[in-house]
């Protein structure tokens, strides 16, 4: 990992999906996304996977990191949040991501639906 960033993001990983949590306040640029990339990376290596994003905290997200952020084995992306500016944010960028794309209200609906995926 890059040591030119404190760390912004928490992973978890399970079989077929990781889950992030950014956290609260921070933007979200290419160069960070490279940063999770790399740590999912290593993980997962070439293996298909889906990424959640538990919106826990307010955060902002490039739209760059929709366009040119994204492994090419990630399969789909689901986002959490019960915020209504979360899921009106999730739709703008629904339109930036051209792979599997859902919003849930909770982790658990998220997990199910990336556990049926493979």
């Amino acid at each position: 990992m890059n040591t030119n960033y404190e760390k912004f993001y928490d992973l978890e990983f399970h079989t077929s999906y990781v889950i992030i949590t950014i956290h609260k306040g921070v933007f979200v640029t290419l160069d960070k996304a490279n940063i999770i990339r790399e740590d999912i990376k290593s993980h997962f290596g070439n293996k298909s996977f889906i990424m959640i994003t538990n919106r826990k905290f307010e955060h902002e997200v490039a739209e760059e990191v929709f366009r040119l952020g994204q492994l090419p084995n990630m399969k789909g992306l689901a986002i959490v949040s019960q915020r209504k500016t979360e899921r009106d944010k999730a739709m703008i960028e629904q339109g930036l991501y051209d792979r599997s794309f859902a919003y849930f209200n909770t982790l658990e609906e998220a997990k199910s639906w990336a556990e049926g995926y493979f």
